[in-house]
C-alpha cells in the first residue's frame, strides 16, 4: 500500500529547514556572489557548475540538469524515496509526522501496492533456510566444489531452489492473490495452469540496494541449463544497470580507499571470503553511468578486474567509452589483467590474498591502459593506421571534463604519432560545442511575472487592485500565472522550495523549476516595484486595446449604451494612470 504524508507537515518541513545545511553536511560547498556552488555530485566534472540558491531554498546544476528543493537532493543523494526523504528531514527539524496508508477496494490495484521489500526479504529467507535441507545436497555440492565456506553462505544469505519447493506453498497462503506480484518479480512462471518456479536447480543470490533490501535475485544453474545466469527482471524496485551486487557490503561509514569491481557473484564472495573487502560485481558486461555515479559516491578509486577470456577484454575497451567522461583529477579508475582462463574467483583459491593483493597494489591507470590498448593492434608507420586512431581517439578524449587530462593525453598522442605542433592538434580536436537553449526564453511580461512569483513567492502579499481584472484578460500565460499567485497566497509560501513541493506531481512543474532559475536582470531591491508596474502594464495596455476597438465601433455608429458607458471608464482609468 502507499504511504502518504499530508501537506500541512512537509509545508511545515520546508519551512524549517535550510537546503544549504543539508546540502554542506553532505558535499563541499562555496560562497560565489549571492549563491553557493560546488563540483555536482550528480556527475564529474572539473569546474562546479551546481549551484545552491539559498534565498529560494533550490538548487539547479547547469551540468547535468538536475535540479529541485531539499527532498529533491536527498532522493537523488542518497538514492531514497520521497516517503523516506521526508522521514530524514522530519528526524532533523524534530517534527512529528503521522503516515496514512491509503486503501483500496480494488484487489488487482492493491496487489500491485503490496511492500515488494517485504516480501523479497520473505522469500530470500526461504531460499536461504532451504539450502540447509537434505534435498539441497546438490547445491552443497557444488558450493563446496567453489570453496564457499558456510560462513560465506549465511553472510550473502545464499540460498537454492529446488524443483519440489514452490513459494507460493511456503509463503503464502493466498496463492491466487500473489501469482500477479511473483510473475511481475520474475520469481515464478505459469504453464498449464500450473505455477512454478523460474529459478529451480539454481543457486540464488539476493541482490540488495545499498541500504540492505533485497531487490531482486540472481540464479546460478548447477545443471547444464542454459542461461547459465539469470537475473530478476526490470520492477519498480529493481534495474540491474542501476545497480550492483555488493554494494550492501561497502564500508558507509569509512570512506574505502578504493572499490573493486568484478564480473560474477563469486568472485565478490570469495574474495570477500579472503578478507578482500568493497568488492562488487556488475549485473550486466558493462558498467553504466547510473552505477558510475553511485560507486564514486563512496570512494575515489575504482578499480576494475575484469576475467582473462576474450569477453574481458572487450568488455575493457567498452568500459573506457563509459568511464572516461568522469575521470579527473580527484576521481581515478585503475585496472587489473588476469591471465587468459583466470578470474578473480579462480586465482584468489589458486594463488592466494597475497598476490591478490598486489594486483591490487599495482593496477595501471586508466589513461595508461587507453593508450597501450590503442596502438597494441595498429601500425604507426601506416597512414591509414593514423588516421584511424585520431578516428577512434578523439570522440573519445573530447568526453573528458578535466582540462589537465585532455591535455597530457592530446600531447601524448600527438607525440606518438608525430603531430607535435600544438595548433595543429587543438584543430584536430577541435568539436564545435552544441548550444544550450535550456533557458534561451523569450521574456516577455508574463514569463517576468511567473519567474518572479515562483522565485519571491512573498509578493503575494502585494496585490494591486487590479489583480482581480486580470482574470478577464486573454493573454497567454496568464491563468497559470494567478493560479501560482493565488497558491502561494493560499499556502502563505516564502520560498521557491515550497512551490516545487506542492506542482511536484503536476504537469506544469517542469515550467516552474525551469521559471525558478531564470535570470531576469532584475535588481532585488526594485523586485517588488517592477513586480506591480508589469502587472499594470498588462492591464493598461488591455485597456488601451479594448478601448481602441471601442472607439473604432464608436466612429462606424454600432456602439450601444452599455459600450459607451464602459468606454468612458477606460478613458477614466486611462486618464488616471498616466
Amino acid at each position: 500500500m502507499h504511504i502518504f504524508i499530508k501537506k500541512k507537515y512537509i509545508n511545515e518541513i520546508l519551512e524549517k529547514t535550510d537546503i544549504l545545511e543539508v546540502i554542506q553536511s553532505k558535499i563541499e560547498i562555496k560562497k560565489t556572489g549571492k549563491n553557493y556552488s560546488a563540483v555536482c555530485p550528480f556527475h564529474q566534472e572539473s569546474k562546479p557548475s551546481f549551484t545552491v540558491y539559498h534565498h529560494k531554498q533550490y538548487f539547479y546544476c547547469f551540468g547535468c540538469k538536475i535540479h529541485g528543493n531539499v527532498i529533491d537532493f536527498l532522493m537523488q543523494y542518497e538514492k531514497i524515496s520521497f516517503v523516506e526523504s521526508i522521514q530524514t528531514l522530519a528526524k532533523i527539524t524534530g517534527i512529528k509526522i503521522t503516515q496514512y496508508k491509503k486503501k483500496t477496494t480494488n484487489q488487482k490495484e492493491y496487489i500491485n501496492q503490496i511492500n515488494q521489500y517485504h516480501v523479497l526479504k520473505k522469500i530470500s529467507y526461504i531460499y536461504h533456510k532451504n539450502i540447509q535441507f537434505n534435498h539441497s545436497y546438490l547445491a552443497k555440492i557444488y558450493l563446496k566444489k567453489r570453496n564457499i565456506n558456510s560462513k560465506m553462505i549465511n553472510e550473502f544469505q545464499i540460498g537454492y531452489c529446488h524443483h519440489k519447493f514452490c513459494i507460493l506453498n511456503n509463503i503464502l497462503s493466498n496463492k491466487k492473490k500473489y501469482i500477479p506480484i511473483l510473475e511481475k518479480e520474475g520469481l515464478l512462471k505459469i504453464k498449464n495452469n500450473i505455477p512454478y518456479d523460474t529459478l529451480q536447480y539454481r543457486i540464488i543470490f539476493p541482490i540488495k540496494n545499498q541500504f540492505g533490501k533485497v531487490i531482486g535475485f540472481g540464479g546460478r544453474s548447477i545443471y547444464q541449463y542454459e542461461p547459465k545466469y539469470i537475473n530478476s527482471p526490470t520492477t519498480t524496485i529493481f534495474n540491474k544497470s542501476h545497480n550492483v551486487y555488493g554494494i550492501d557490503k561497502i564500508d558507509k561509514i569509512k570512506k574505502p580507499p578504493y572499490i573493486l569491481i568484478v564480473e560474477g557473484y563469486f568472485d565478490v564472495i570469495s574474495l570477500t571470503q579472503y578478507k578482500i573487502y568493497n568488492v562488487v560485481a556488475l549485473l550486466g558486461t558493462i558498467i553504466t553511468k547510473y552505477q558510475i555515479s553511485m560507486l564514486f559516491k563512496f570512494t575515489d578509486q575504482l578499480i576494475y578486474c575484469y576475467d582473462g577470456d576474450k569477453a574481458g577484454k572487450i568488455a575493457i575497451w567498452k568500459t573506457f567509452k563509459n568511464i572516461l567522461p568522469y575521470v579527473n583529477h580527484q576521481k581515478s579508475v585503475k585496472f587489473i589483467f588476469l591471465s587468459p582462463g583466470e578470474d578473480p574467483d579462480s586465482t584468489i583459491h589458486s594463488k592466494g590474498k597475497n598476490y591478490f593483493l598486489k594486483k591490487i597494489q599495482y593496477a595501471k591507470n586508466i589513461l595508461d591502459c587507453f593508450i597501450k590498448i590503442i596502438f597494441k593492434k595498429m601500425h604507426l608507420y601506416s597512414i591509414s593506421d593514423k588516421a584511424k586512431i585520431l578516428h577512434i581517439t578523439i570522440p573519445l578524449i573530447n568526453k573528458i571534463n578535466d582540462p589537465y587530462i585532455k591535455i597530457s593525453l592530446k600531447q601524448k598522442l600527438g607525440n606518438i604519432i608525430g603531430i607535435t605542433d600544438e595548433i595543429r592538434l587543438n584543430q584536430i580536436f577541435y568539436t564545435k560545442k552544441k548550444k544550450n537553449y535550456t533557458h534561451n526564453y523569450k521574456l516577455n511580461n508574463i514569463r517576468i511575472l511567473m519567474s518572479l512569483i515562483i522565485q519571491y513567492p512573498v509578493l503575494h502579499l502585494c496585490i494591486p487592485y487590479h489583480m482581480n481584472e486580470l482574470k478577464k484578460i486573454n493573454i497567454k500565460g496568464i491563468k497559470f500565472f494567478i493560479e501560482i499567485f493565488n497558491i502561494c497566497k493560499k499556502y502563505n509560501c516564502n520560498h521557491t522550495g515550497q512551490i516545487i513541493e506542492i506542482y511536484r506531481k503536476k504537469k506544469n512543474i517542469n515550467i516552474i523549476k525551469q521559471l525558478s532559475c531564470l535570470k531576469n536582470m532584475i535588481n532585488k531591491k526594485n523586485i517588488k516595484i517592477t513586480f506591480i508596474q508589469i502587472i499594470k502594464k498588462i492591464y493598461h495596455t488591455t485597456l488601451i486595446k479594448k478601448y481602441n476597438k471601442l472607439i473604432i465601433k464608436d466612429r462606424l455608429k454600432k456602439i450601444n449604451k452599455t459600450e459607451k458607458n464602459i468606454l468612458w471608464l477606460i478613458n477614466k482609468t486611462i486618464a488616471k494612470n498616466k
